[in-house]
């Protein structure tokens, strides 16, 4: 072995070993809760909210950085929804984090039946079927769902 390779891998094995270690710590949940609606503009078929929730993340910080997909309430189609601006969430702290989504109505009949008041729409009843994507430092994550309750994706971002 050549001694200039010899030194190199010499000096950086220990490097590459204590990365290797640090990326296998332990990962703990975030939950997510009081998720509100703070303000909404609605013009036409389109509806911005802007929202706020309580975050708890024992981990790294991290950063939603997209999120695209479409709402059913059970089998019918009402809307598709994507993320405005990336939502960044500090490490190890629990802080209130918002952000901005816009959903564009398909179903304006539905819509009705709910009412104009997106303060009063239940989440819950909503089934999420698209794309998030978290990123942390160097690394990106893509987490796919299909017909998940919007409250259940929230709730498992990891």
């Amino acid at each position: 072995m050549n001694v200039y390779v010899h030194k190199t891998f010499t000096i950086y094995h220990p490097f590459g070993a204590l990365l290797v270690v640090a990326s296998c710590a332990p990962y703990r949940d975030i939950e997510v809760k009081d998720i509100t609606i703070d303000n909404y503009y609605m013009q036409g078929s389109k509806v911005t909210l802007d929202f706020s929730a309580t975050v708890n993340n024992p981990n790294r910080a991290f950063m939603l950085s997209a999120a695209a997909g479409e709402l059913n309430i059970g089998t019918q189609p009402f809307a598709s929804a994507q993320l405005l601006q990336a939502i960044q969430v500090p490490a190890k702290s629990e802080q209130r984090c918002s952000g901005q989504l816009q959903i564009t109505i398909n179903d304006l009949v539905t819509a009705l039946q709910m009412g104009f008041n997106a303060k009063s729409w239940d989440l819950s009843s909503m089934l999420f079927t698209g794309d998030l994507q978290v990123r942390s430092a160097w690394f990106k994550k893509k987490f796919r769902y299909n017909e998940v309750p919007l409250s259940q994706v929230v709730n498992n971002i990891r």
